[in-house]
């Protein structure tokens, strides 16, 4: 080796301590501030996608049912007819469920629940189940007020889903992980807010209708 080469490798130094030091700590601080995002990101982003699914399910057990009793799709004036666990029984037998809840029996669905804007709140529910993805399904007949229907729904709505998306995970909060879908005579399942989507999806108001808007967004922005 000459003496000029030898002379540059004498003299080329690494990173000292300190500064290994300083750049870890940069690190650190950028992790601490933009995990916590990321992470509410993903979890926002898991629950818009059960969300849809829930939709789904129930889309579906409706056109099942409909068949299964020889009606026209779309055709809901029978539930109105019926006493209200008939329809129950019918959408428990479609969806397979792993726990049915009966005439007010506990254990599939909380009762107590938290508005938007943080207020403690309840929503009875005589008739509830739990599906095997873990989803909570709540069903009351001819319950249709405060979830953002148009006029003319609301008046044709003959009973409405309450659907916990995480069952018994937190926060059970309307417009988080508690979303609101109406039967419709003669349209069939339409989500909460689909007359005014945006009427109180905010973190001001109760998020009742809330499930249209994420639906058609694909995004929980209001949190």
């Amino acid at each position: 080796m000459n003496k000029k080469v030898s002379k540059y490798f004498s003299y080329k130094k690494a990173f000292t301590l300190s500064e290994v030091l300083v750049t870890l700590v940069i690190i650190g601080v950028v992790a601490v501030m933009t995990v916590p995002v990321i992470m509410q990101s993903t979890g926002r982003h898991e629950y818009v996608s059960r969300l849809k699914k829930a939709h789904s399910v129930l889309g579906q057990a409706l056109t099942r049912i409909a068949m299964q009793e020889g009606l026209p799709n779309g055709d809901y004036s029978y539930i109105q007819e019926d006493e209200n666990g008939i329809f129950f029984d019918l959408f428990s037998q479609v969806v397979d469920p792993i726990k049915i809840c009966r005439d007010g029996e506990t254990g599939c669905i909380f009762s107590s629940l938290t508005q938007l804007n943080g207020s403690s709140t309840s929503y009875p529910s005589s008739y509830s189940l739990i599906t095997k993805d873990g989803m909570s399904y709540g069903w009351n007949k001819g319950t249709c007020s405060e979830i953002g229907l148009s006029a003319e729904d609301e008046a044709n709505c003959v009973g409405s889903f309450i659907v916990d998306i995480n069952g018994f995970g937190n926060p059970n909060r309307f417009g988080y992980d508690i979303f609101f879908f109406a039967v419709i005579d003669q349209k069939g399942l339409v989500a909460a807010g689909s007359g005014n989507e945006s009427q109180d999806c905010s973190r001001s108001n109760k998020g009742m209708t809330c499930a249209a808007k994420v639906i058609s967004t694909a995004n929980i922005d209001y949190l």
